[in-house]
């Protein structure tokens, strides 16, 4: 038998185990293999065990793994394989307008993965306790028109998908917002910026500074109604952005502050007196392409202080949660618990309905496959608010933490995350290893 037909025999039988292998592997691509991520980078330190030593913190509820994704890109992030940031966005009432959950969460994971810019802030102020954390904010409050879901509505539901903007007509108003100074532990430095805005029919036009030199001329009038956005690369470093009105109508929304080594930001969306069913009021034309652009990996919801309309509940929530998965597809959810209420200090037992609408609320978020967190339970449980207010952590009125009530939630929340980042990781010990 000549050669030629030696190979011809050998190419029409069954491939050697060695040929099967090559095959397979060339259509199946080798999965990434790494070491395992050691906990120490990702380690946020202790606990704030101050206060309610003796309080557990309790375990995220996730039986669908619906924080799959999220904890994927934080292990990228932790191995220095990621190539954007890793974003949370915190919905909440009241206790958000004043960033001190959210700012502690942010201060926490920063401290750990690199300070990332302080993200979004809304450049209005719809009500005068207002306040972020880590960044200075300013603006001609007299010459804006405030506007939100809850205090100040407009008919025509462009909130944007913070439920915050403020609007003006009178020419030179101006919004401002600066870095924090160097006095704060993160948001010192920005190198990347979006302004976002409404355009309209009607719109007016507005003119952007950086650091008081006029950078852009921008023009919200279009045929297209629709939430825009600007955005501005700078040097990283100390910066301060002004948008003050040129002609006609602006609606201005917020800005994001943002640096560009991945990390973690966490978006704090406070809204005064907020609750489910006015997030529904909210118009997609100014929600969905601030959502689009933000790209979150994780939407958690603080709400509940202001919801006790029992029936009505599951039906508000999905409506917006629909929305934002339409939005941003496949972001994980978390629901959680609002803090603890008292109606007086003298009770016996916390408000019933707040009782009551925890256990709903869990049960809601198992049915929709949401992950879920009890922030209550964290707090104490039963008449824990008085006990916060009482140890300086809560306000008279039992319903609102203070700076330090606040504070030791945020860090005792970051940890619950922690807790499930450290579980997946283990689960997935190459988790991380493909970048994205």
């Amino acid at each position: 038998m000549s050669a030629t037909t030696t190979l011809s025999a050998q190419s029409s039988a069954q491939p050697t185990q060695s040929a099967r292998t090559t095959q397979l592997a060339t259509i199946v691509p080798a999965r990434p293999v790494c070491e395992p991520l050691e906990q120490s980078a990702y380690d946020i330190g202790p606990l704030d065990a101050r206060w309610i030593a003796n309080v557990p913190l309790g375990s995220i509820v996730d039986d669908a793994h619906g924080l799959d994704s999220f904890y994927a890109r934080l292990a990228r992030v932790a191995r220095g394989k990621a190539k954007d940031h890793v974003r949370i966005a915190v919905y909440g009432d009241s206790n958000m307008t004043m960033d001190y959950i959210t700012g502690s969460m942010r201060r926490v994971f920063q401290a750990k993965f690199g300070d990332a810019g302080h993200g979004y802030v809304a450049m209005a102020r719809p009500w005068s306790w207002y306040h972020h954390m880590d960044i200075n904010q300013t603006l001609s409050e007299s010459k804006w028109r405030k506007i939100s879901t809850s205090t100040d509505q407009v008919s025509d539901g462009h909130y944007g998908f913070a439920n915050i903007a403020n609007e003006s007509d009178k020419v030179g108003a101006w919004s401002a917002l600066a870095t924090a100074d160097d006095t704060q532990p993160v948001g010192k430095s920005v190198s990347s910026i979006d302004v976002f805005y409404m355009k309209r029919p009607n719109g007016g036009s507005f003119e952007v500074k950086i650091d008081g030199e006029k950078t852009r001329d921008v023009t919200a009038a279009s045929t297209d109604v629709t939430s825009a956005f600007e955005h501005f690369d700078v040097p990283d470093g100390p910066h301060k952005l002004e948008v003050v009105v040129t002609a006609g109508n602006v609606r201005l929304f917020g800005a994001s502050l943002e640096r560009g080594k991945p990390s973690v930001i966490v978006d704090s969306l406070g809204t005064g007196a907020l609750n489910y069913e006015q997030m529904t009021h909210v118009s997609a034309a100014s929600r969905d392409p601030m959502l689009e652009r933000r790209k979150y990996d994780l939407v958690v919801f603080l709400i509940g202080t202001n919801l006790f309309a029992p029936g009505l509940h599951e039906k508000w929530m999905t409506t917006d949660i629909d929305a934002i998965e339409r939005a941003v597809p496949k972001t994980p959810i978390m629901i959680l618990t609002p803090p603890d209420i008292e109606l007086h200090a003298d009770d016996a037992h916390s408000d019933p309905r707040i009782v009551a609408l925890g256990k709903q609320l869990a049960d809601i978020a198992k049915r929709h496959e949401w992950a879920f967190w009890d922030f209550r339970a964290a707090m104490g449980g039963d008449l824990s608010m008085v006990r916060f207010h009482k140890a300086g952590l809560a306000s008279q009125d039992l319903v609102h933490l203070t700076h330090d009530g606040g504070f030791l939630m945020g860090n005792r929340f970051a940890h619950a995350i922690m807790d499930g980042f450290d579980a997946y990781v283990k689960a997935h010990p190459d988790a991380g290893c493909d970048g994205d």
